[in-house]
């Protein structure tokens, strides 16, 4: 039989992830324009001029996910290196950057995380038909099982629950899943050890799932590894490549 995706393919380098809400006296819309116009000019420049590789901004499309309450954020970035030692060393020359996020971020509240990112499963095709700009995901990030060690965690998720998720992507319009994890190198402790990325290509195909069965059915076996009780984000938002070295 044809194969239909790939499954837990790890991608070179590390991130930092980083969740962040807009300032208060911004609206959702003025807080994702001048994100994708001003401030994406910092983050080009620190691109062309640190060792980060690529940056990738989601942000909120204001649908509340999975019958929850409004989110605490309003979006991520995610920012590659090809390295820890790089994602450390671009500290520095990515400080304008960082200055500009005060004219559309709250500064109160940005959990951040070193992270490594994994490929869980996608449809054959997918990389094709995925948006550059405005690229549909539902967020979630999730906080392992408090008896487990961040190794256990890990393992259990990709390699016992990801046939779970490769079932999800066989039998449901979604198209791609990954996930990341909070590296042990994390300067103080992470506020969640890892992040689902759930990708769609409309937001009628993220209702219809979580109307499904499938909510149960992973819910179920998250028992297994997830502290089901934690505080957890979840978002549904476009993603946004702002720019990527070749």
């Amino acid at each position: 039989m044809k194969r239909r995706d790939r499954i837990v393919n790890k991608a070179a380098g590390v991130k930092i992830i980083r969740l962040v809400k807009r300032r208060a006296d911004l609206t959702l819309a003025q807080f994702r324009d001048y994100w994708l116009t001003r401030h994406a000019l910092h983050e080009q420049h620190a691109m062309a001029t640190t060792p980060l590789q690529r940056v990738v901004a989601s942000i909120a499309t204001g649908e509340v996910a999975l019958g929850g309450t409004e989110p605490p954020f309003d979006g991520m970035v995610a920012l590659y290196f090809g390295s820890l030692e790089d994602a450390r060393a671009a500290w520095s020359g990515t400080a304008a950057m960082r200055e500009d996020a005060k004219n559309f971020v709250d500064p109160r509240s940005s959990p951040q995380i070193f992270a490594d990112e994994y490929l869980v499963s996608e449809k054959q095709g997918a990389p094709g038909a995925m948006r550059r700009s405005g690229q549909l995901k539902t967020i979630r990030t999730i906080s392992r099982r408090r008896d487990l060690t961040h190794a256990q965690f890990k393992d259990y998720w990709l390699d016992q629950h990801s046939t779970l998720e490769r079932q999800v992507i066989e039998t449901t319009s979604m198209q791609r899943i990954t996930a990341s994890f909070a590296l042990p190198e994390n300067s103080v402790v992470p506020e969640f050890d890892g992040l689902a990325e759930l990708y769609f290509a409309k937001v009628e195909d993220i209702r219809a799932m979580f109307a499904g069965p499938v909510p149960a059915m992973m819910r179920k076996d998250e028992e297994n590894f997830v502290q089901m009780n934690a505080p957890a984000v979840r978002l549904v938002a476009e993603e946004y490549v702002i720019g990527e070295k070749t």
